[in-house]
């Protein structure tokens, strides 16, 4: 099987369609969270705060919209095409878990230690990691560079900004990977969904 036939068999439709949404979802509450901590003025507020819900609820529609056409496509009926379902879905549960396991024990460790400003950069961190084995998984290299490029950023933060530097009311080491993470993570799913469409007239 080519790596092109996996990209296009249903569970990797499928799991894309999911990891998209997903995606979006941690966006949206990282762009919320970050737009809170502003604490911007109310009309700037409020724009931006429209702005983000409108591209939610467009990337979101497509998004479903490409999840019932996955959902549609035919069953893998061939021992290849089997195999490669149970694996996707085997390793992408794993990978879920250990993502999870990680993140509440990054969490549950600052907070005990009082090192509360590296919370949302150290969870970035392991959001970031988390692409890389994905980017494998679903034969789609644009993960790769999401996880590399936001591992990057993260690190140069953590260990060369200072924890008092701000960047308006945001906390400098704060602010510069999570917005990085959102503005990257749209910029991803645009590509992966104007990727997913081409797919769809051709079928």
């Amino acid at each position: 099987m080519n790596t092109n036939t996996i990209h296009q068999s249903r569970p990797a439709q499928i799991g894309r369609s999911e990891g998209m949404i997903w995606i979006i979802s941690i966006t949206f509450f990282f762009a919320f969270l970050d737009l809170y901590f502003a604490k911007l003025s109310i009309l700037p507020a409020i724009s931006i705060g429209l702005l983000i819900l409108l591209i939610t609820a467009i990337l979101l529609t497509i998004i479903i919209k490409m999840l019932r056409f996955a959902f549609k496509l035919p069953e893998e009926k061939t021992e290849d095409g089997i195999k490669r379902g149970r694996f996707i879905k085997k390793w992408f549960l794993i990978i879920l878990a250990i993502e999870i396991a990680a993140l509440n024990i990054a969490t549950f460790s600052l907070l005990k230690f009082h090192c509360f400003q590296y919370i949302v950069p150290v969870c970035i961190l392991i959001v970031a990691l988390h692409f890389i084995p994905l980017g494998h998984i679903f034969t789609m290299p644009i993960y790769y560079f999401l996880g590399i490029t936001l591992t990057l950023v993260d690190l140069l933060s953590i260990f060369f900004i200072p924890t008092s530097l701000m960047i308006g009311n945001l906390i400098a080491i704060i602010a510069i990977p999570s917005l990085s993470f959102i503005f990257l993570n749209w910029i991803i799913v645009v590509s992966v969904l104007r990727d997913g469409m081409r797919y769809q007239r051709n079928t």
